[in-house]
């Protein structure tokens, strides 16, 4: 697809992008045979001008667009696709999903999260907000790190308040991990720690108290589950007299550095709650349809202005990690409840970059390519069959894109992955390593074939 005037090094000082249908996404309008100025992982200029630069790489017509943004995932679940299906939440979890992460090595969880990293970036994801286990989450930065990625990686807190004694960790040592995570990433330009209580009923409200007061001492992300089904909001109202986002309101895990997945089942009065703390609501409609959990209200998330973030959810549940899937059902499932111009399409893509980005707390950083901000983005092929003719972007990219049809994806200036092919990794090592990788955790957790 495309020509360069020089050969580029993969991570080029000074880039300009030429022959291209820009999409800033901040602005409402694409802008046809637009040009991008990269200079030191930054973008310099973006629209239609005239400049020079070391290197120059012609798009051949594509869209160049800001990164997609993975709002939640688990990367830690990427081998266990295919293994736990036609299940709801709490079974499909206690039978398969929290045996599967108790059995997981650092081996395991580096190859699961690698295998994930790559299924993002083909996918033109150039950050994410994950979710990952209670233990070995230094494997999943150590792949993150590998892929050339962007991250806020969330180590998992539980304890025995969710009755799975393998994967409770006391608080003191889950804390001590994330202080060894927190010294080993000092400084680190791509990658953070985000502190992630799985839900409410697998954590004391002590746990999560002192979760949210260390995540804030340290300036890292909170990142949880809520509301997803109606049988876990039942439980939690049982448990504390209170529906599962106004409980987790009055313990302090609500707030603009909270990320809360789901929230399928909110209740109008928390509707409220999460606006007026401006609280990010993640979701992820395939495994909301997957785990026959319903369908969140996001129109209604969205006219109280609240911060909405797409995700993937982890391929346990979904079983694919791809946001072009997620825009599509994103748009498609409010239509028929209601009407034809709910989630109109660059509502939805805005959804996809800018919303992820202000649930990372990166928003001034990326989600939209501006002057100053880095060089996270993606150009989309639209000499595809099931694309043409069409020449409207958001339409196309939420309508009839697909995750084959990322051509290149660049991270702070790198050229990440580029026509099939990833800069950091061979993939069929990879797959060789998932497939090894596997087998032995099917035998740890019991459930080899």
């Amino acid at each position: 697809m495309f020509s360069q005037a020089k050969h580029a090094p993969r991570t080029p000082a000074e880039l300009l992008i030429t022959n291209a249908t820009v999409w800033p996404v901040a602005t409402a309008e694409p802008i046809p045979n637009g040009r991008v100025l990269i200079r030191d992982g930054r973008i310099v200029r973006v629209g239609k001008f005239q400049s020079l630069a070391a290197y120059e790489l012609d798009a051949g017509g594509g869209l160049v667009m800001p990164g997609l943004i993975q709002g939640h995932v688990h990367l830690a679940q990427t081998l266990f696709r295919g293994l736990a299906e036609d299940l709801p939440l709490l079974t499909w979890l206690r039978r398969y999903i929290w045996p599967l992460e108790a059995a997981h090595d650092s081996d395991s969880l580096y190859a699961s999260a690698l295998l994930g990293c790559a299924e993002l970036l083909r996918g033109g994801v150039t950050a994410f907000l994950s979710m990952e286990t209670t233990r070995h989450t230094g494997a999943v930065f150590a792949a993150a790190e590998q892929s050339g990625l962007m991250g806020s990686i969330g180590h998992c807190l539980m304890d025995e308040t969710g009755n799975y004694p393998p994967l409770a960790v006391p608080l003191d040592d889950a804390l001590a991990d994330c202080d060894l995570l927190l010294d080993k990433l000092r400084g680190h330009d791509r990658l953070r720690l985000a502190i992630a209580p799985r839900f409410a009923l697998s954590c004391a409200p002590d746990l999560l108290r002192e979760a949210a007061a260390f995540a804030r001492e340290h300036k890292l992300r909170l990142h949880t589950h809520a509301s997803e089904q109606e049988q876990e909001v039942r439980l939690v109202k049982k448990l504390t007299g209170r529906g599962n986002i106004e409980f987790l309101h009055e313990i302090g895990l609500t707030g603009p550095d909270v990320a809360l997945a789901h929230c399928v089942h909110a209740t109008r009065a928390e509707w409220e709650l999460l606006a007026a703390t401006q609280t990010s609501v993640l979701h992820c409609p395939t495994t909301n349809l997957k785990l026959g959990s319903g369908l969140a209200p996001i129109p209604e998330l969205l006219a109280r202005g609240i911060n909405i973030a797409l995700g993937s959810d982890g391929a346990a549940c979904n079983n694919r990690l791809d946001l072009f899937q997620e825009m599509r059902l994103a748009a498609l499932l409010q239509k028929p409840v209601r009407g034809p111009e709910a989630m109109p399409a660059a509502t939805v893509v805005r959804l996809a970059t800018e919303g992820g980005a202000r649930a990372l707390g990166w928003e001034a950083e990326m989600g939209t390519l501006e002057e100053g901000k880095r060089a996270n983005l993606i150009i989309v092929s639209p000499d595809r069959l099931h694309v043409a003719p069409s020449t409207q972007p958001a339409a196309n990219l939420v309508f009839a894109h697909e995750p084959g049809d990322v051509e290149l994806t660049m991270v702070n200036g790198e050229i990440v992955y580029r026509d099939g092919q990833f800069q950091h990794f061979d993939l069929p090592q990879v797959l060789a390593l998932a497939r090894e990788e596997r087998a032995k955790l099917l035998r740890r957790a019991g459930l080899a074939a």
